[in-house]
This record gives structure tokens, sequence and C-alpha cells, in this order.
């Protein structure tokens, strides 16, 4: 099964290569007129990808569906906000939420986070989550790791997790065991050149 994974598009809608799976880890819309855009511009640009299935949650600059939950909910995507679909065999979960760093969406303390990823059921096969986990591809430019604690010791206890898609800190594209970062944008928010990354499962 070909999945192709990305994150932080903030507003960018590339081609996409053929593929039986699109996963989507957040930071879709750009910072204005998000209702607007996901009518306009996002769902016929869902519509006509070339992909079979499309798994996405939202992440912190995707504020409008914070405070709106219904916007996004009627696409050609299954849109998870701490919620599962299972696809050939395989079951998804998709979270949101992320540290606080401003004023931003999908934001919450480490104490409320476990809270929220003690949600995610034991047999999930492939997590999406805006956030890395601490110390899993969530490096800034300073040095340090801004990934969530509670979400690594999630990542050490679900046995059977093949993998963990996230985003959010561009600058720390790349792989960590089963952690992926998958930003499609660097750290200047300009797109990759192969900003997609395609895995087979």
């Amino acid at each position: 099964m070909k999945l192709v994974l990305g994150s932080d598009l903030h507003g960018n809608l590339p081609d996409v290569p053929p593929c039986d799976i699109l996963v989507l880890a957040g930071d879709i819309l750009p910072e204005t007129e998000q209702d607007v855009f996901i009518e306009q511009q996002l769902r016929p640009w869902l519509e006509k990808i070339p992909a079979r299935n499309v798994v996405s949650t939202w992440g912190n600059h995707d504020h409008k569906p914070f405070r709106n939950s219904r916007l996004g909910i009627n696409l050609r995507w299954h849109l998870l906000v701490d919620d599962s679909v299972s696809i050939n065999g395989l079951k998804f979960y998709g979270s949101p939420w992320c540290l606080p760093i401003g004023r931003w969406a999908w934001q919450a303390p480490e104490y409320l986070l476990e809270h929220i990823y003690s949600l995610i059921p034991n047999d999930t096969d492939i997590l999406i989550s805006h956030s890395p986990p601490y110390g899993m591809c969530d490096r800034v430019v300073s040095g340090e790791n801004v990934g969530s604690i509670e979400l690594a010791r999630l990542v050490h206890g679900l046995t059977g997790l093949k993998l963990l898609v996230c985003g959010h800190i561009h600058e720390s594209r790349g792989q960590r065991g089963k952690v992926m970062n998958v930003s499609c944008l660097d750290e200047k928010y300009q797109l990759r050149e192969n900003l997609w990354t395609v895995i087979q499962l």
C-alpha cells in the first residue's frame, strides 16, 4: 500500500502523486479567510487528487476549525479530531493538539495532553499527530526539543504502532524510529523541493 505523507502546507495545495492514502498532519490552511479557503480551494483540490483515501487532522494554525467544529467535516477526506478510522486493515487515529506556543489553536499543557492522549486506542496502527513527541523530530533552530513528553510516553507504550506521522516543527523534518516529521515547508515557510514523503506499507 502506497502512502503519501505531508504536513504544514499553510495554504499551499501542490500536486499529489498517485497513492492509496494521503495523510495530512495539520496546519493545512492559510492564516486568513480559512472558511472561504476550505470551500473554494481545499474542496476542489481534494476532489481531484489521485488518492483513493485521504486522512487528516488539524494543527495549531487551523484556527477557524478550532472555533467551528463543522468546518471541513463534509469534504472528501477522513478528518480525525481525536478520533479513528480503519482503512484497508489499518487503524488511523488523528489528534491536532500541541503544547502552547502563543495564541494559536489546538493547544494544551502536558497535564491535559496526558488525558487527551490516553484516549488513543491501543490497537492504533498509524497515529497522525500535529505535534511530534519529545526528543523525536522536534528540535528547533535553537537546539531545544519542544515536543510533548506525554506523547513520547504514549509512543513507547503503543507496541503495535507502525508509524507516527507529525509535523509542526518545520526544521525537524525526518525520521526517528517510528516517528516521521513530514513538514512540507521549511523553517522559512518555503515549499521543499521534495515536499511529499512517500512510503510503502
